[in-house]
């Protein structure tokens, strides 16, 4: 099996550790090499470019935006973002990164993070295990209701709960969930955070015009784009 090397560059110890330790559960990932000065992870990745880039925005002396736009483009790796806002998504789709991802990382998100960076290189890699949800029903806890994942067009959120909308206006429904909570149930393949307040079936997504998401089967819905909603949708591509 072929392995792929990740440069982690991050002021936190910290979250290095957690990376780390994430990484190093993904059976694809061969060296792991960590700096915690972004001067330190720059002229390693000038002397031996890593095959992904995990790195933190904001650190002293030199942002993580920074660090990546000085490089030579020859030495620039896939690069995944990794911070604890959003404020900076923006850039990130100048720089055409892999992924975006706020901190606490997840595993499963990170492992989707990396794959999304290899794919840039044109490297597919199969994932060992089946991160996302099994079979193809929504279940709801405490009601008499399945629905298929097929038939969800979006997902939105009105004070403690997920709104369901679905093909027709008539069948749509609120569920006590929180969006953190319907994001993770629903598959990622299919299933995209486009704003904090909207998930999309991107099968359902034909347009984004001026931030604005078309839905032709639920024209009713305005569904806005977040600079975070379109490096997302930019997988999908």
């Amino acid at each position: 099996m072929a392995k792929y090397d990740v440069v982690i560059i991050d002021d936190n110890a910290y979250d290095i550790r957690m990376a780390e330790s994430a990484f190093r559960e993904i059976s694809q990932v061969g060296d792991i090499r960590s700096f915690t000065k972004a001067i330190d992870g720059f002229n390693n990745i000038i002397d031996n470019p890593p095959d992904v880039l995990l790195l933190d925005v904001e650190m002293p002396q030199m942002s993580g935006l920074d660090l990546y736009q000085t490089l030579p483009g020859e030495k620039r790796p896939p690069v995944i973002l990794y911070t604890k806002s959003a404020q900076y998504a923006y850039e990130g789709i100048k720089i055409a990164v892999a992924d975006y991802l706020i901190k606490p990382v997840s595993f499963s998100d990170l492992y989707l993070a990396f794959k999304r960076a290899l794919d840039q290189k044109s490297i597919h890699i199969k994932m060992d295990f089946n991160i996302e949800p099994s079979g193809k029903w929504f279940s709801f806890k405490n009601m008499d209701r399945l629905v298929k994942f097929a038939d969800i067009v979006a997902v939105s959120s009105c004070k403690n709960y997920a709104v369901f909308h679905l093909r027709q206006p008539a069948e749509d429904f609120n569920y006590r969930l929180t969006m953190d909570e319907a994001e993770a149930m629903l598959p990622q393949s299919t299933f995209v955070r486009v704003h904090r307040g909207f998930i999309v079936n991107v099968n359902f997504a034909t347009t984004v015009v001026d931030r604005k998401i078309s839905l032709p089967d639920r024209t009713d819905l305005e569904i806005s784009v977040s600079d975070m909603g379109l490096i997302r949708l930019r997988q999908y591509c």
